[in-house]
């Protein structure tokens, strides 16, 4: 499950957004700010994969689980 770094070009909000397994990657992304729909991924940072696929002892600190 890769998680994606997302910058919106219009407020400058940059956040995480996990793709699950099985599922396709959004062709257009929203900006959970300030709702523009020309948020992306930003290229310069590769997906992640989520720390559940890792082994993450301690639960998830993307989502606080």
């Amino acid at each position: 499950m890769p998680v994606y770094t997302i910058t919106c070009p219009d407020c400058g909000h940059v956040s995480k957004s996990l793709v699950l397994n099985g599922t396709r990657t959004p062709k257009e992304w929203t900006c959970s700010k300030c709702g523009g729909r020309r948020a992306c991924p930003d290229p310069d940072k590769v997906p992640e994969l989520h720390p559940w696929e890792t082994g993450h002892p301690t639960g998830c600190p993307c989502c606080g689980g």
